[in-house]
């Protein structure tokens, strides 16, 4: 394995490890906010996985239109 290879695995191994954990720390900590918390919470994940579903689009213009997207949302959120 190259050097290169190395470094790129163990970047993704670290990327799990941290996946892993987010998920453990929201599993813990969403049973303790609001229910329009919740919608707004799902809305954002709910689309950032649609926008992972495709496939044919490069990772870079997912996140690009997730941003955009969610951007508008958390700051009428944040104007309540």
């Amino acid at each position: 394995m190259s050097e290169e290879q190395a470094r790129k695995d163990n970047l993704l191994d670290q990327i799990a490890d941290v996946h892993e954990h987010f998920i453990d720390l929201m599993n813990q900590r969403l049973p303790e906010i609001g229910e329009r918390e919740l919608e707004l919470y799902f809305g954002v994940l709910g689309k950032l996985v649609a926008k992972l579903e495709e496939r044919d689009k490069p990772l870079r213009a997912a996140a690009q239109e997730v941003f955009a997207d969610v951007a508008s949302m958390v700051m009428t959120e944040l104007a309540r």
